[in-house]
């Protein structure tokens, strides 16, 4: 018996990057460590990374989702960043996200 599967890519490197960097910004911003960031991320985009089993929910990793779910979490997780108050930049933004990696590379400590 042989089984098709649709192939899909996983995410990229890059959108990995950029995603623990507006993590962190958004952990800073908020007072959260970057786990913590992490998890309200998650929670935002409830749709893609949780599930039910035997009727408990779990979170899946970042590193189980394809390219376009990646792209789908980051575009979820700017739009309710930016509407909590805390305007995050796009991928295009390297000067931006240059200031964010300084950021949080001297806020560590909190992270």
């Amino acid at each position: 018996m042989v089984e098709i599967k649709e192939f899909k890519f996983n995410r990229t490197l890059s959108q990995n990057s950029y995603l623990h960097l507006i993590i962190s910004a958004f952990g800073v911003h908020f007072g959260y460590s970057l786990e913590e960031a992490k998890q309200v991320y998650k929670e935002i985009n409830k749709g893609i990374y949780a599930y039910e089993k035997k009727g408990r929910i779990f979170w899946r990793s970042s590193a189980d989702l394809n390219t376009k779910e990646m792209a789908q979490t980051i575009d979820k997780f700017l739009f309710v960043s930016n509407e909590a108050g805390c305007p995050l930049p796009l991928a295009t933004d390297k000067e931006w996200l240059m200031q964010i990696e300084n950021e949080a590379e001297r806020s560590s400590r909190h992270l």
